[in-house]
């Protein structure tokens, strides 16, 4: 079962092993044997205690550590034999079971550690589908608020103006930073009400100085302005009148982090002027939401630009998805299920092909193809297995046989499936659509 290899948690781990691990296999079974000199100078091994209890302090280490340190720890407890053993030569049953019971200790700790990380890992995973989401359900709500005065006092919609947004980023080259970073803040201009703004870039977590798009005629910003570094701090919205607020006199009104679902820094965006009555909480929750599913779209663009190249017609959700998943299984050994469902032509093919997406699962990823013969549905089935896999077809078996009075035959229906674990995974995905097109 692979490990995760290249995690922020793993290289922590890897830092902590550096400087305190070796340390501590070398000081526990230290400490313990001097305790054991203390109670008893004449058996400091506890050899004829009954127990032998010094070798709790090695069992302990690898417990903690893991087997190499819990076998330092008892190479200590050896060396330490020729000044206060009690027999010039070392007792072998002594050694050799002590060893033992540290080897399984340290067995024990690496197989529950192992665990510890995928579990870790798939939480991280739905934490971010989670606050995926979140984004997309405040943005839902906020737009259903406001849709009746955007309609009388905008020439276009929100959603209308949200599309927009996302062609014009697909459209650009990706692994370009904020690009589109000008046009998304004329659209915030006109649809929160800005004066006067600038977003800056960041790159390893620190701001550049030169902004990327300007909106108003003062260009006069800084990225060391109190509100930007108490912004960055906190990594969120903060305005002038935000609580708990101790930073020296700004000239911003807003500033706000750009981050993306993952947690990484990737811009700022400072507002110095804008009306007085927009300084509200509803205007600054649309504000920070609309920035928010921006810096998602260009997380998804750059992401998915390696499978659209294969498949253009894949909708980037469902490629960022794929690709998401194709790390978590990297990284975790887990893999994940797209199964192509295959309607053929027939008289009932219409029904039973609205029938199975209507009741797809709510964690999967639906890509509807519907071609002048076949009709496809391309589901994503993150972290599922075969036996998943089986349950899903078998659940689909009895909605046609419930819903429809018809069984897969009759429906024209058929499966082909592929791992994400597969080499060339999207590759093997593409034949199999290829194959089915037509």
């Amino acid at each position: 079962m692979p490990l995760l290899s290249n995690t922020p948690w793993r290289q922590y781990a890897i830092r902590r092993r550096t400087w305190w691990q070796w340390a501590e296999a070398l000081l526990v079974p230290g400490v313990g044997l001097a305790v054991a000199l203390l109670v008893d100078p004449q058996d400091a091994f506890t050899r004829h205690s009954g127990f032998p209890w010094l070798w709790l302090a090695p069992l302990l280490v690898a417990l903690r550590y893991g087997v190499l340190p819990g076998l330092l720890s008892g190479g200590v407890l050896l060396a330490a034999w020729p000044v206060w053993g009690d027999t010039p030569v070392p007792p072998a049953a002594y050694y050799i079971g002590g060893l033992i019971l540290v080897m399984i200790g340290g067995q024990f700790s690496g197989l529950w550690n192992t665990r510890e990380r995928r579990v870790q890992e798939l939480n991280q995973y739905l934490d971010q589908r989670m606050d995926q989401l979140a984004r997309r359900y405040h943005l839902l709500r906020l737009s259903h608020e406001r849709l009746e005065q955007n309609l009388i006092s905008r020439p276009q919609t929100l959603r209308d103006s949200l599309a927009k947004l996302r062609d014009l980023l697909a459209s650009l080259p990706p692994h370009e930073g904020l690009s589109a970073a000008q046009p998304f803040l004329d659209f915030m201009t006109e649809f929160c009400q800005l004066e006067g703004a600038v977003i800056f870039a960041a790159q390893k977590n620190r701001l550049l100085p030169d902004p990327v798009a300007l909106v108003g005629r003062d260009a006069a910003y800084r990225v060391d302005d109190p509100l930007i570094r108490f912004a960055l701090d906190r990594r969120e919205l903060c305005h002038v009148q935000s609580e708990d607020i101790d930073v020296s006199p700004s000239d911003l009104l807003v500033a706000l982090p750009l981050t993306n679902s993952m947690g990484q820094l990737m811009g700022l965006l400072a507002v110095k002027q804008m009306p007085f009555f927009a300084l509200t909480d509803d205007n600054l929750q649309m504000l920070s939401v609309l920035s928010a599913y921006y810096t998602e779209q260009i997380v998804v663009r750059d992401s998915a630009a390696a499978l659209l190249e294969v498949m253009p017609d894949c909708p980037r959700e469902f490629a960022y998805e794929v690709f998401n998943l194709q790390r978590v299984q990297r990284e975790t050994g887990i893999s994940s299920v797209i199964v192509v469902q295959i309607f053929h032509p027939g008289r009932n093919q219409r029904e039973a092909f609205e029938l199975v997406r209507k009741h797809q699962r709510a964690l999967d990823q639906v890509w509807a193809i519907d071609t002048t013969r076949n009709r496809l549905l391309v589901t994503l089935m993150p972290l599922a297995t075969l036996t998943s896999l089986e349950g899903y077809l078998a659940r689909i078996e009895h909605l046609l046989g419930e819903q429809l009075g018809l069984t897969l035959q009759d429906a024209g229906y058929e499966t082909r499936h592929v791992e994400l674990s597969q080499p060339a995974g999207w590759l093997l995905l593409q034949d199999v659509l290829n194959a089915n097109r037509y």
